[in-house]
C-alpha cells in the first residue's frame, strides 16, 4: 500500500498542513487508486458548517478524520483502512 502525496512534503510543509487542516492524497493498493481527504476535526466541523450554510450541504466521497494530521498517523491509518477493505 502507498500514500501518495501531492508532493514532497518537508517539515514546513507538514506545519501548513497542521495549520489548515485538512489534505488530500491518493492511496494505492493491488493496482487500484483512490483519493482521501484527511480532515482534523476542528477544520472538518468548520467546514461542514461553512459548506451548509454557503451551499446548503456538505459532500465528501472519501473522508477520514484524525486528531492530528501528522505523516505519521495518515500512513498508520491507511494501512489499516487498506487492510480493512480487503478483508
Amino acid at each position: 500500500m502507498d500514500v501518495i502525496y501531492p508532493g514532497p512534503l518537508d517539515e514546513y510543509d507538514w506545519f501548513l498542513i497542521d495549520q489548515k487542516g485538512w489534505l488530500e492524497v491518493t492511496l494505492r493498493h493491488d493496482g487500484q487508486s483512490r483519493s482521501v481527504t484527511f480532515y482534523d476535526a476542528t477544520r472538518l466541523a468548520e467546514t461542514v458548517e461553512g459548506d451548509v450554510r454557503g451551499r446548503g450541504y456538505f459532500v465528501e466521497s472519501a473522508l477520514v478524520v484524525l486528531p492530528k494530521l501528522t505523516r505519521e498517523a495518515i500512513e498508520s491509518v491507511a494501512t489499516r483502512i487498506m487492510a480493512h477493505l480487503a478483508a
